[in-house]
């Protein structure tokens, strides 16, 4: 193997090193954010649900 291929090689190898790093990051960015939408769903679904009970309440109390 000449110089030249083993600097090719060496450099392949931390360029793909670095890709990878740089993917993993993305990924854990990008799970992050889809945690973080799962949450704000769960409280607006939460609240929907209470103000749906408020409003049903306020409704037959009213009506019956």
């Amino acid at each position: 193997m000449t110089d030249e291929e083993i600097v090719r090689a060496g450099t392949r190898r931390v360029v793909g090193r670095e890709t990878l790093r740089r993917l993993s990051r993305m990924v854990t960015d990008w799970q992050t954010a889809e945690d973080e939408k799962l949450e704000l769903a769960r409280r607006f679904a939460i609240g929907i649900a209470i103000l749906s009970a408020i409003l049903l309440t306020a409704f037959f109390t009213r009506h019956l």
